[in-house]
């Protein structure tokens, strides 16, 4: 049973899907100006803010006013903003500008940022790194996820770098990001500073953060996205007594108005990679590690991209080795099996996927209407961890579809399953998901080739397809 119990586990969980990937920009002409904009305040217990929904609502009145598309979104789940951020990476395909504006908790954790859902079962003061992984959502996920439909820019504004007393986690501060080419982040307040819910100016109140309250103000002209920003950092330490000061790194090429809405094309498009040269004033680049070198180096403005995408590949890899151990240990153990049941049945999802994989490995002899009940259990447990998001979760579903699949919706139903899984970061399966859409004629193969070339190292080697 362990030989056919590992067999499983590999084929199942080495079934995962891939990110939808840049598609080719428009020529020059008039292009939409998108922006996704969320606000969560209804956290639960003490962790309850005040102001991100207020805020969320004041950034998206000006923005409409300059002629942005706002998808306005208050209080979200997990399930929720990754939904949110799938609509808006659609929304963004060819877009002039691509928007984001978050006010709510964040929390950095071992040098990774996260947002916070409402939904967040622990206690923000309590959260562990695995925590996080299972519940927050990765800055970089949002980055790359929202880089997708590949606009002329991106720019993420986050007024989510707070203290615990504030807004945030119980670190000080979310950690610096290196914004790639065409991306402009910013962060309410400097690297290790504090950002306030609410500020009085005199006796005026404001029931709004200051960075929303003057970037609001800043961007009402549709000028110069960094010039509104730099009016925002002067104002908000001003009325602070520079006690928070907004900070932005910034990776755009050349000037962008808010007003901008010319389309991607040779001469405009601020996300092309810097041209090489004989020479260059100021330091040399930087040395290139055996981690992310290849025969076909990766161009300049994907290189955070594809850090990011091979630090999510080896969590996971390690993720998955863990899981193998404790699968094979509850198959000879069956006091570790009724631990990791009692976990299964508080909801944590590691515990749900592996006692699901269990479950789907029916032992010799068992009666059909046992093993039924017993694959039932399973599916129910997956089922439940896959709806939440959980990555391992649902590559296993995927696995399960696609071994048992019978008609074409079968088929498109496990993919829909591959492409969750990898979106959040799981990249074993993409192997297999390369070798399907082979078989299937999928345009979007050279995208996934390109993704397994970035986090790989390599070309994708087809001799490895099983026929």
């Amino acid at each position: 049973m362990k030989a056919a119990a590992r067999s499983l586990f590999v084929c199942a969980l080495s079934l995962a899907g891939a990110v939808l990937m840049p598609a080719p920009a428009h020529a020059s002409g008039i292009a939409p100006r998108v922006a996704l904009v969320v606000g969560n305040t209804d956290y639960r217990g003490t962790d309850r803010l005040v102001s991100p929904s207020p805020d969320a609502e004041l950034i998206a009145q000006s923005l409409r006013r300059i002629g942005f598309t706002v998808d306005l979104e208050e209080n979200r789940t997990r399930a929720q903003m990754l939904g949110d951020l799938d609509t808006f990476s659609r929304a963004a395909a060819h877009a002039s500008i691509a928007l984001l504006y978050y006010a709510g908790h964040g929390f950095e954790m071992g040098g990774e940022n996260y947002l916070i859902p409402v939904d967040m079962p622990v206690p923000i003061g309590q959260v562990s790194e695995g925590d996080l992984m299972r519940f927050a959502v990765p800055l970089r996920y949002v980055q790359s996820t929202a880089s997708r439909g590949e606009p002329r820019a991106l720019v993420m504004l986050l007024d989510a770098c707070r203290s615990a007393a504030v807004r945030g986690g119980t670190t000080p501060s979310m950690a610096p990001v290196v914004a790639a080419h065409g991306t402009l982040i910013a962060f309410a307040t400097q690297p290790g500073g504090a950002a306030l819910d609410s500020f009085s100016v005199g006796s005026i109140r404001h029931q709004h953060s200051p960075f929303a309250w003057y970037l609001s103000q800043a961007i009402a002209g549709g000028g110069d996205v960094v010039a509104a920003l730099g009016k925002t950092q002067v104002d908000v330490a001003a009325a602070t007594g520079d006690a928070q000061r907004p900070w932005f790194n910034n990776g755009l090429v050349g000037n962008l108005k808010l007003s901008d809405s010319m389309a991607p094309g040779p001469d405009a498009n601020v996300r092309q990679p810097a041209l090489a040269a004989g020479g260059s004033r100021g330091a040399g680049p930087a040395s290139i590690t055996p981690e992310t070198s290849s025969a076909e180096t990766v161009p300049p403005d994907d290189s955070v991209q594809t850090a990011d995408e091979q630090a999510l590949a080896r969590q996971w890899a390690a993720q998955t080795l863990r899981m193998h151990a404790l699968f094979l240990q509850m198959t000879v153990n069956p006091q570790i099996a009724d631990q990791v049941r009692q976990a299964a049945r508080t909801g944590d999802l590691f515990s749900m996927t592996t006692l699901a994989l269990s479950l789907f490995v029916v032992p010799d002899g068992m009666p059909q209407e046992e093993a039924r009940a017993r694959v039932a259990e399973g599916t129910m447990y997956l089922n439940a961890a896959s709806d939440r998001d959980y990555p391992m979760a649902q590559a296993l579903r995927a696995g399960w579809i696609f071994a048992h699949a019978r008609l074409p919706s079968d088929i498109d139903l496990a993919t829909h399953y591959f492409r969750a899984a990898v979106d959040h970061g799981y990249a074993e399966s993409l192997p297999n998901l390369i070798g399907i859409l082979t078989v299937t004629g999928d345009g979007n193969l050279p995208m996934y080739l390109a993704k397994y070339r970035r986090i790989y190292g390599h070309d994708f080697d087809y001799s490895t397809i099983k026929r």
